[in-house]
């Protein structure tokens, strides 16, 4: 496929000083002053065409350092970066003059971009609908809010039908509705085939419109993979970050930053490029283990899919039709830090396989078996009878038990499904055998 993107060895640096004075010693010096920055040091990558990266990684890692250099805004200090076809970079307030109104604003930038004067009149009208911006487009940006320039600012870049397309926190700022309007425009560069960088502090965003991740850490490259690789290790660093203090910060951040720029530093794991710095977690997070369990599962609503394996994406089946049923759930696996249940439509381990599901997309108790005395109950009335404990609608063999009140209910199994408990038996004069719930049963019969 063509690439659109390359950096090799991409180096960023800017000199930090104490004070203004020590900014001119510098400049008049041969002597060097100040404190020498590496916003990026060392950072390789590539994007191919129809790639959709999104670039993560906590405030000051080099994110929007390194998409500003991508959209030729800022210039790096050493390495290599190749870009194949017209960027367009949106991001709050970007390439926007403060003085000038929005409609001079948008001529502005097309004329940057190469369109003529003609062009331009043409695309006017439809920038300035996209950016809902009518009665203020004649307004200096200066007294725009930081929602109205990104509205404008994205509104540019989207109608000047850019070949690769960077959004950098543009949505962040303003109303949840145009923040809709802007993802569905750009899910639609996206079919088109558009390469995409999207930075953004949103993981359900990255998540969702993202096939790649670049994770940037204090200016080198931690990992670049899939969404499925990278998310999980991502976030399992954003959980020890956050319980660090401010010295183990610092001290974290000075040596990852000190470290030198080594490509042998970095180990594929599958299609994983990860940074090999001694985190046990990379190592950990792409182990796949199974243990045995005895639950019972029932699906969520916002259930998405079927898996083959916690670890294979291919060959997944829509889950919707197994809603409103109890499976058995057998197996239980982790694999990058989340857990996984192997549903079964039978107590065996190996007959009546579904599949295997994210443990977030089901609610699951522990199955545990009290005895198979046989009890005599009688019935109240109340409640349903099922094919299963803990069953759903599809699973209730009588509308509910209101006609069979006094009936006797002769148990063979007992058990208890988290804290419930279930009795296995059959109703008087019924041929079937049902489950019923404590609570629809009666003092036992003599």
């Amino acid at each position: 496929m063509t690439k659109t993107i390359v950096t090799r060895n991409l180096v960023k640096k800017y000199k930090l000083y104490d004070n203004q004075k020590e900014r001119i010693f510098d400049l008049l010096s041969p002597r060097s002053h100040g404190e020498v920055f590496h916003a990026l040091n060392g950072v390789d990558f590539e994007a191919e065409q129809g790639d959709v990266i999104g670039f993560i990684g906590i405030n000051g890692s080099g994110k929007s350092t390194l998409s500003n250099i991508i959209a030729g805004i800022v210039p790096e200090s050493g390495g290599e970066v190749q870009v194949n076809g017209q960027t367009s970079l949106i991001a709050v307030a970007a390439g926007l003059n403060d003085e000038l109104t929005g409609r001079d604003n948008i001529e502005l930038k097309c004329l940057m971009l190469g369109f003529s004067k003609d062009e331009i009149r043409e695309l006017e009208p439809d920038i300035i609908a996209f950016s809902e911006l009518e009665n203020f487009i004649d307004q200096p940006v200066k007294s725009y809010s930081s929602g109205m320039k990104s509205r404008l600012g994205f509104a540019i870049s989207v109608n000047v039908d850019p070949d690769i397309l960077i959004i950098d926190e543009a949505l962040s700022v303003g109303d949840r509705a145009f923040a809709e309007k802007s993802l569905q425009k750009m899910m639609e560069f996206k079919e088109q085939g558009k390469t995409m960088i999207f930075v953004s502090h949103s993981i359900n965003q990255v998540k969702n419109f993202c096939d790649k991740i670049l994770w940037l850490e204090f200016g080198r490259v931690k990992a670049f993979g899939e969404v499925k690789d990278v998310i999980p290790l991502y976030e399992s660093f954003l959980t020890k970050w956050q319980k660090m203090s401010k010295d183990e910060r610092n001290e974290y951040r000075t040596r990852t930053m000190n470290r030198e720029a080594n490509g042998d530093d970095y180990r594929k794991v599958g299609s994983l490029l990860i940074l090999d710095d001694g985190d046990d977690d990379l190592e950990i997070s792409h182990k796949y283990s199974v243990q045995p369990v005895s639950k019972l599962a029932h699906l969520k609503a916002h259930v998405t899919e079927i898996l083959r394996a916690p670890n294979d994406s291919e060959g997944v089946e829509n889950a919707k039709k197994y809603k409103n049923r109890v499976y058995h759930v057998k197996r239980e696996a982790t694999y990058h830090f989340e857990n996984y249940y192997l549903l079964s439509t039978k107590a065996s381990g190996t007959e009546g396989i579904v599949g295997w599901i994210r443990a977030t997309e089901a609610t699951a108790h522990v199955h545990t078996l009290v005895d198979r005395d046989e009890k005599h109950f009688a019935l109240t009335g109340s409640g349903y009878a099922s094919t299963a404990p803990w069953g759903g609608k599809q699973q209730y063999v009588h509308e509910s038990l209101e006609d069979y009140a006094g009936f006797a209910f002769t148990v063979d199994q007992t058990v208890l499904v988290g804290n419930n408990v279930w009795y296995r038996g059959r109703i008087e004069r019924e041929e079937k055998a049902v489950w019923v719930h404590m609570n629809s049963v009666s003092e036992e019969m003599v």
